[in-house]
């Protein structure tokens, strides 16, 4: 059985749950039957709780970035150095690669939505064309009309319309119009 004055010296240690198991077990068996030991355990309590309340706890704020700046600034071997330094290059080309291929997306994405409005607008400006028949045996007025217009005929723009509907009873003469270029076309068939 320990005597009071090897207890005393273990008090501070259990206290802080410092000791063996096997030790822990002696001292607390020793504080059931020891009041004195049980007061001084008591007073080692109060000193330690009234000492931690005094002292501050330092400000851990940074401490593990400077301890990793500090690591960083240790000599590195050469391959190391290297391989860092191409994860680096790798990185920052990949995220160029990615932005790169966005911008080329939405390039894409804006010819293909704008190409139908940048035609219209385009085919803004152009005269509307007047087509009539230019046959020998076509009546005077319409031969009349042809000199008189100085428009161009669709054969003198070899362009080819696009015939939104055709408006006609009579099957020997044909209508049609082309809205987008304001035209309307009427087709007299070769009368013998």
């Amino acid at each position: 059985m320990a005597e009071c004055g090897e207890i005393s010296m273990m008090l501070g240690a259990f206290e802080d749950s410092e000791l063996e198991p096997n030790e822990m077990q002696e001292v607390a068996f020793h504080l059931a039957r020891c009041e004195s030991c049980t007061g001084l355990l008591a007073d080692y309590s109060t000193l330690g709780r009234n000492l931690r309340s005094f002292a501050s706890e330092p400000s851990l704020a940074g401490f593990s970035s400077s301890v990793i700046a500090r690591v960083d600034r240790l000599p590195q071997p050469v391959l190391t150095r290297i391989e860092r330094f191409l994860r680096r290059q790798l990185d920052s080309v990949g995220s160029g690669i990615a932005w790169g291929g966005a911008f080329a997306a939405a390039a894409i994405m804006t010819i293909i939505l704008m190409t139908p409005y940048a035609r219209q607008f385009a085919n803004r400006g152009t005269q509307p064309t007047v087509v009539a028949s230019s046959n020998s045996n076509a009546p005077a007025a319409n031969q009349a009309a042809n000199a008189a217009s100085n428009e161009p005929t669709m054969a003198d723009n070899d362009s080819h319309a696009d015939i939104s509907r055709l408006e006609s009873e009579n099957h020997s003469v044909a209508v049609w119009s082309e809205p987008r270029r304001d035209t309307t076309v009427i087709w007299l068939p070769d009368q013998p």
